[in-house]
């Protein structure tokens, strides 16, 4: 056991010294719903058009370390931070400070005032896309700009789950108990399903550090039901697909192990036409880590053609 932390302290050190002295961005933590505090990552020049990005299950802003680092930065203003219970931002113990919608709406209202990032672009990933939607259903989009989606149904559609043996879903399992040799093993095992392609030693050993920063106990607390703004349990969000009217696009991994993104592209085509969805063949469930190049290029079209017709 000590021989194993040793080791992943080790690593987590080199890949953490490499990843600060590549970024250039300023951190500063600021103050969200209930008073739990928010790491907030940023780079741009504040003022120039904005794009929010959330991260998903058990990762943090470190996620967007391709995005933060690009050629985007020379443009756009750009946003990331550790929701709670993830990362450096704050894990309340209570269970209610993790189950209302309008909860994870403050902290985004909290990200934006501190950072003067008004009427952003959201690119959700993940879970992260079902945080874009609480903030959706509490605060309506007349504050965004668009929405990217990335490997996420955000509730929004329905569609089948993995089985119980899926190796996403052990790790969860494994992630959400009070053992650490076990939470260890689950963090490794799905810091190994972001990508399909194999990615440096040092990116895989932050991965797994990113999800042995979120405890167990706010990992059960964040699968608990969802409670709405108006004390309802908000199960689906299919009711907002009418009501968001912004440029939305789909981005997924042709080869994601953890949900069929063929079927998940049907889904969204059919609940809402107009949407832009994009494959990316030969790509897990991270385009934006393993095909950088081409999600940055085609996010910085997006924005542009959003931007010049504001």
């Amino acid at each position: 056991m000590m021989k194993r932390l040793a080791f992943l302290a080790g690593f987590l050190f080199a890949a953490a010294s490499a990843v600060s002295a590549e970024l250039q961005i300023s951190l500063q933590m600021v103050e969200g719903h209930g008073g739990v505090p928010i790491n907030v990552a940023e780079v741009g020049e504040p003022g120039r058009p904005g794009i929010l990005f959330i991260h998903g299950n058990g990762q943090s802003y470190i996620s967007w370390t391709k995005q933060l680092n690009s050629g985007l930065a020379d443009d756009f203003h750009l946003v990331a931070y550790d929701l709670r219970g993830h990362g450096n931002s704050g894990k309340p113990w209570r269970g209610e400070d993790y189950s209302h919608a309008c909860i994870w709406a403050e902290d985004i209202e909290a990200v934006l005032e501190a950072t003067g990032l008004k009427n952003p672009i959201v690119v959700a990933w993940s879970r992260g896309g079902l945080i874009a939607m609480h903030y959706v259903r509490c605060r309506g989009t007349d504050d965004l700009s668009g929405i990217v989606m990335v490997g996420s149904r955000g509730r929004l559609v329905t569609v089948s789950l993995p089985g119980e043996d899926n190796p996403a879903r052990v790790s969860q399992v494994q992630l959400e108990t009070n053992d650490i040799e076990q939470n260890i093993l689950g963090a490794q095992t799905f810091a190994s399903l972001m990508t399909i392609e194999q990615q440096s030693a040092e990116w895989e050993t932050l991965s797994t550090a990113m999800n042995l920063l979120a405890p167990p106990y706010a990992r059960r607390a964040m699968r608990a039901p969802t409670i709405g703004p108006t004390g309802e349990v908000e199960r689906s969000y299919a009711n907002l697909v009418n009501e968001i009217k912004l440029p939305f696009r789909v981005v997924l991994g042709g080869s994601d192990p953890l949900r069929d993104s063929l079927e998940l592209a049907d889904a969204y085509r059919a609940a809402m036409p107009e949407a832009d969805v994009l494959i990316y063949p030969g790509v897990g469930h991270s385009p934006f880590i393993e095909s950088p190049e081409r999600f940055n290029t085609d996010l910085r079209a997006f924005a542009e053609q959003i931007y010049k017709t504001k």
